[in-house]
Protein backbone atom coordinates (compact mmCIF):
# COMPACT_ATOMS: atom_id res chain seq x y z
CA UNK A 1 0.00 0.00 0.00
CA UNK A 2 2.87 2.40 0.80
CA UNK A 3 4.55 1.67 -2.54
CA UNK A 4 1.30 2.23 -4.45
CA UNK A 5 0.48 5.42 -2.54
CA UNK A 6 3.95 6.82 -3.30
CA UNK A 7 4.30 5.81 -6.94
CA UNK A 8 6.46 7.66 -9.50
CA UNK A 9 3.41 8.76 -11.49
CA UNK A 10 3.41 12.58 -11.56
CA UNK A 11 -0.13 12.86 -12.88
CA UNK A 12 -2.22 10.54 -10.73
CA UNK A 13 -2.67 9.66 -7.08
CA UNK A 14 -3.65 6.29 -5.67
CA UNK A 15 -6.10 7.56 -3.07
CA UNK A 16 -7.45 4.10 -2.33
CA UNK A 17 -4.07 2.89 -1.09
CA UNK A 18 -3.68 5.98 1.10
CA UNK A 19 -7.17 5.53 2.56
CA UNK A 20 -6.40 1.86 3.21
CA UNK A 21 -3.33 2.89 5.22
CA UNK A 22 -5.30 5.46 7.28
CA UNK A 23 -8.07 2.96 8.02
CA UNK A 24 -5.49 0.37 9.02
CA UNK A 25 -3.78 2.76 11.47
CA UNK A 26 -7.10 3.88 12.93
CA UNK A 27 -7.95 0.25 13.69
CA UNK A 28 -4.40 -0.68 14.72
CA UNK A 29 -2.59 2.36 16.22
CA UNK A 30 0.53 0.30 16.92
CA UNK A 31 1.01 -0.13 13.17
CA UNK A 32 1.83 3.57 12.72
CA UNK A 33 5.47 3.23 13.75
CA UNK A 34 6.41 0.53 11.18
CA UNK A 35 4.39 2.39 8.52
CA UNK A 36 6.26 5.62 9.23
CA UNK A 37 9.51 3.68 8.93
CA UNK A 38 8.40 2.21 5.60
CA UNK A 39 7.40 5.64 4.23
CA UNK A 40 10.65 7.19 5.48
CA UNK A 41 12.76 4.45 3.95
CA UNK A 42 11.11 4.94 0.57
CA UNK A 43 11.47 8.74 0.65
CA UNK A 44 15.12 8.59 1.73
CA UNK A 45 16.14 6.55 -1.32
CA UNK A 46 14.23 8.40 -4.03
CA UNK A 47 15.28 11.12 -6.44
CA UNK A 48 11.74 11.43 -7.77
CA UNK A 49 9.97 14.59 -6.63
CA UNK A 50 6.63 12.79 -7.09
CA UNK A 51 7.61 9.97 -4.70
CA UNK A 52 9.00 12.45 -2.17
CA UNK A 53 5.90 14.66 -2.30
CA UNK A 54 3.51 11.72 -2.03
CA UNK A 55 5.47 10.47 0.97
CA UNK A 56 5.10 13.87 2.65
CA UNK A 57 1.40 14.00 1.84
CA UNK A 58 0.92 10.51 3.24
CA UNK A 59 2.64 11.54 6.48
CA UNK A 60 0.68 14.79 6.64
CA UNK A 61 -2.55 12.83 6.28
CA UNK A 62 -2.01 11.22 9.68
CA UNK A 63 -2.18 14.68 11.27
CA UNK A 64 -5.04 15.96 9.15
CA UNK A 65 -7.11 12.92 10.10
CA UNK A 66 -6.42 13.53 13.80
CA UNK A 67 -4.64 10.20 14.20
CA UNK A 68 -3.83 10.25 17.93
CA UNK A 69 -0.70 8.15 17.54
CA UNK A 70 0.71 10.67 15.02
CA UNK A 71 1.63 12.99 17.89
CA UNK A 72 4.34 10.51 18.84
CA UNK A 73 6.19 10.87 15.51
CA UNK A 74 8.27 13.94 16.37
CA UNK A 75 11.09 14.94 14.02
CA UNK A 76 10.71 13.20 10.68
CA UNK A 77 13.04 10.26 10.04
CA UNK A 78 14.17 11.71 6.70
CA UNK A 79 15.60 15.04 5.58
CA UNK A 80 14.40 16.69 2.36
CA UNK A 81 15.70 20.18 3.17
CA UNK A 82 18.21 19.92 0.31
CA UNK A 83 16.14 17.69 -1.97
CA UNK A 84 17.26 17.92 -5.60
CA UNK A 85 20.22 20.19 -4.98
CA UNK A 86 23.22 19.41 -7.13
CA UNK A 87 21.10 17.87 -9.89
CA UNK A 88 22.21 19.76 -13.01
CA UNK A 89 19.96 17.73 -15.34
CA UNK A 90 16.62 18.78 -13.90
CA UNK A 91 13.95 20.39 -16.07
CA UNK A 92 12.08 23.60 -15.21
CA UNK A 93 9.17 21.54 -13.88
CA UNK A 94 11.31 19.28 -11.75
CA UNK A 95 13.23 22.31 -10.47
CA UNK A 96 10.02 24.00 -9.32
CA UNK A 97 8.72 20.72 -7.93
CA UNK A 98 11.87 20.15 -5.90
CA UNK A 99 11.54 23.60 -4.34
CA UNK A 100 7.93 22.73 -3.56
CA UNK A 101 9.03 19.48 -1.88
CA UNK A 102 11.58 21.33 0.28
CA UNK A 103 9.00 23.88 1.44
CA UNK A 104 6.45 21.15 2.24
CA UNK A 105 9.08 19.22 4.18
CA UNK A 106 10.15 22.31 6.17
CA UNK A 107 6.55 22.85 7.27
CA UNK A 108 5.77 19.22 8.08
CA UNK A 109 8.96 18.64 10.05
CA UNK A 110 8.34 21.78 12.13
CA UNK A 111 4.72 20.83 12.69
CA UNK A 112 5.55 17.28 13.69
CA UNK A 113 8.14 18.48 16.23
CA UNK A 114 5.77 21.07 17.73
CA UNK A 115 2.90 18.64 18.20
CA UNK A 116 5.26 15.97 19.52
CA UNK A 117 6.34 18.44 22.22
CA UNK A 118 2.68 18.70 23.14
CA UNK A 119 2.83 22.49 23.09
CA UNK A 120 -0.60 22.94 21.63
CA UNK A 121 -2.19 20.65 24.18
CA UNK A 122 -0.59 22.53 27.07
CA UNK A 123 -2.89 25.41 26.17
CA UNK A 124 -5.95 25.56 28.39
CA UNK A 125 -7.85 28.09 30.47
CA UNK A 126 -5.74 27.26 33.52
CA UNK A 127 -2.45 28.04 31.76
CA UNK A 128 -0.73 31.29 32.61
CA UNK A 129 -1.19 34.15 30.16
CA UNK A 130 2.48 33.96 29.13
CA UNK A 131 2.28 30.23 28.35
CA UNK A 132 -0.79 30.86 26.19
CA UNK A 133 0.96 33.68 24.34
CA UNK A 134 4.09 31.57 23.72
CA UNK A 135 2.01 28.72 22.27
CA UNK A 136 0.13 31.11 19.99
CA UNK A 137 3.47 32.47 18.73
CA UNK A 138 4.66 28.94 17.91
CA UNK A 139 1.50 28.33 15.91
CA UNK A 140 2.04 31.57 14.00
CA UNK A 141 5.44 30.24 12.94
CA UNK A 142 3.65 27.18 11.53
CA UNK A 143 1.43 29.49 9.44
CA UNK A 144 4.54 31.24 8.09
CA UNK A 145 5.95 27.90 6.94
CA UNK A 146 2.62 27.00 5.30
CA UNK A 147 2.52 30.22 3.28
CA UNK A 148 5.95 29.39 1.87
CA UNK A 149 4.52 26.26 0.20
CA UNK A 150 3.76 27.69 -3.20
CA UNK A 151 4.10 26.11 -6.66
CA UNK A 152 6.06 28.31 -9.07
CA UNK A 153 5.59 28.09 -12.83
CA UNK A 154 2.67 27.49 -15.18
CA UNK A 155 3.61 23.83 -15.65
CA UNK A 156 2.81 23.09 -11.98
CA UNK A 157 -0.95 22.98 -12.52
CA UNK A 158 -1.17 19.21 -12.25
CA UNK A 159 -3.41 17.01 -10.05
CA UNK A 160 -0.64 15.99 -7.65
CA UNK A 161 0.33 19.58 -6.84
CA UNK A 162 -3.32 20.61 -6.46
CA UNK A 163 -3.93 17.71 -4.09
CA UNK A 164 -0.94 18.78 -1.99
CA UNK A 165 -2.24 22.35 -1.93
CA UNK A 166 -5.61 21.12 -0.67
CA UNK A 167 -3.77 19.62 2.30
CA UNK A 168 -2.03 22.94 2.88
CA UNK A 169 -5.32 24.88 2.76
CA UNK A 170 -6.94 22.44 5.22
CA UNK A 171 -4.02 22.97 7.60
CA UNK A 172 -4.21 26.76 7.28
CA UNK A 173 -7.94 26.76 7.97
CA UNK A 174 -7.40 24.80 11.17
CA UNK A 175 -4.23 26.46 12.49
CA UNK A 176 -4.96 30.10 11.65
CA UNK A 177 -8.56 29.73 12.80
CA UNK A 178 -7.25 28.33 16.09
CA UNK A 179 -4.86 31.27 16.45
CA UNK A 180 -7.59 33.88 15.91
CA UNK A 181 -9.90 32.24 18.46
CA UNK A 182 -7.18 31.91 21.08
CA UNK A 183 -5.99 35.50 20.69
CA UNK A 184 -9.57 36.73 21.13
CA UNK A 185 -9.83 34.60 24.29
CA UNK A 186 -6.53 35.60 25.89
CA UNK A 187 -6.58 39.37 25.26
CA UNK A 188 -9.17 40.14 27.97
CA UNK A 189 -6.84 38.42 30.47
CA UNK A 190 -3.95 40.76 29.66
CA UNK A 191 -4.14 43.69 32.10
CA UNK A 192 -2.05 45.88 34.36
CA UNK A 193 -1.56 42.98 36.77
CA UNK A 194 0.05 40.75 34.12
CA UNK A 195 2.62 43.44 33.32
CA UNK A 196 4.11 45.24 30.32
CA UNK A 197 6.07 42.24 29.04
CA UNK A 198 2.93 40.21 28.40
CA UNK A 199 1.02 43.20 27.06
CA UNK A 200 3.86 43.99 24.65
CA UNK A 201 4.03 40.36 23.49
CA UNK A 202 0.25 40.21 23.05
CA UNK A 203 0.35 43.39 20.96
CA UNK A 204 3.04 41.88 18.71
CA UNK A 205 0.96 38.70 18.30
CA UNK A 206 -2.05 40.77 17.28
CA UNK A 207 0.03 42.71 14.72
CA UNK A 208 1.46 39.43 13.39
CA UNK A 209 -1.99 37.87 13.15
CA UNK A 210 -3.30 40.84 11.19
CA UNK A 211 -0.36 40.78 8.75
CA UNK A 212 -0.76 37.02 8.32
CA UNK A 213 -4.45 37.57 7.59
CA UNK A 214 -3.51 39.89 4.72
CA UNK A 215 -0.93 37.40 3.41
CA UNK A 216 -3.45 34.56 3.62
CA UNK A 217 -6.00 36.57 1.65
CA UNK A 218 -3.49 36.84 -1.21
CA UNK A 219 -2.52 33.19 -0.76
CA UNK A 220 -6.13 32.04 -1.09
CA UNK A 221 -6.52 34.14 -4.23
CA UNK A 222 -3.41 32.49 -5.68
CA UNK A 223 -4.73 29.01 -4.82
CA UNK A 224 -8.14 29.84 -6.27
CA UNK A 225 -6.50 30.82 -9.58
CA UNK A 226 -4.47 27.62 -9.43
CA UNK A 227 -7.72 25.64 -9.20
CA UNK A 228 -7.37 24.33 -5.65
CA UNK A 229 -10.88 23.08 -4.85
CA UNK A 230 -11.09 24.12 -1.18
CA UNK A 231 -9.72 27.63 -1.80
CA UNK A 232 -12.55 28.87 -3.98
CA UNK A 233 -13.98 30.94 -1.11
CA UNK A 234 -11.83 33.09 1.12
CA UNK A 235 -12.83 32.30 4.73
CA UNK A 236 -13.84 34.90 7.29
CA UNK A 237 -11.81 34.17 10.37
CA UNK A 238 -12.65 35.40 13.87
CA UNK A 239 -11.78 39.11 14.04
CA UNK A 240 -9.87 40.47 17.00
CA UNK A 241 -12.00 43.13 18.77
CA UNK A 242 -10.58 46.60 18.08
CA UNK A 243 -11.33 47.63 21.68
CA UNK A 244 -8.97 44.91 22.95
CA UNK A 245 -6.18 46.13 20.67
CA UNK A 246 -6.64 49.74 21.85
CA UNK A 247 -6.63 48.53 25.46
CA UNK A 248 -3.33 46.68 24.91
CA UNK A 249 -1.72 49.68 23.28
CA UNK A 250 -2.79 51.94 26.14
CA UNK A 251 -1.52 49.40 28.65
CA UNK A 252 1.94 49.32 27.05
CA UNK A 253 2.13 53.11 26.73
CA UNK A 254 0.98 53.66 30.33
CA UNK A 255 3.59 51.25 31.61
CA UNK A 256 6.30 53.01 29.59
CA UNK A 257 5.25 56.42 30.92
CA UNK A 258 5.27 55.11 34.50
CA UNK A 259 8.74 53.65 34.04
CA UNK A 260 10.04 56.91 32.59
CA UNK A 261 8.51 58.88 35.49
CA UNK A 262 10.08 56.55 38.06
CA UNK A 263 13.46 56.83 36.34
CA UNK A 264 13.23 60.65 36.32
CA UNK A 265 12.29 60.75 40.01
CA UNK A 266 15.16 58.42 40.88
CA UNK A 267 17.65 60.61 38.99
CA UNK A 268 16.30 63.73 40.76
CA UNK A 269 16.73 62.12 44.16
CA UNK A 270 20.30 61.15 43.39
CA UNK A 271 21.12 64.77 42.43
CA UNK A 272 19.87 66.22 45.79
CA UNK A 273 22.66 67.14 48.33
CA UNK A 274 22.88 65.13 51.51
CA UNK A 275 21.46 67.77 53.90
CA UNK A 276 22.05 65.75 57.07
CA UNK A 277 25.80 65.56 56.59
CA UNK A 278 26.07 69.27 55.76
CA UNK A 279 24.19 70.22 58.96
CA UNK A 280 26.45 68.05 61.10
CA UNK A 281 29.57 69.66 59.58
CA UNK A 282 28.19 73.17 60.31
CA UNK A 283 27.50 72.27 63.96
CA UNK A 284 31.03 70.93 64.38
CA UNK A 285 32.50 74.15 62.99
CA UNK A 286 30.39 76.30 65.38
CA UNK A 287 31.53 74.26 68.40
CA UNK A 288 35.14 74.74 67.41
Amino acid sequence: AVVKATSHDEFSIDKESALFIYRHVRGNPSSLKPLVSAISSRVKRTRSWAVALKGLMLMHGFFLRKTTAAESIGRLLFDLSAFGEGNSRMSSRSGGSQLFVRAYFAFLDRRSILFHDGSRHEYDEESSVMIQLVIIRKMQIIVDSLIRIKPVGGNMKIPLIKEAMENVINEILEVYGWICRRIAEVLPNVNSKTGKTQADMALKLVAKSMSQGEELHKYFEFCRDLGVSNAQEIPKFVRIPEADVIHLDELVRTEERDNQREATETDSCEDLPERGNDAEEEEEEEEE
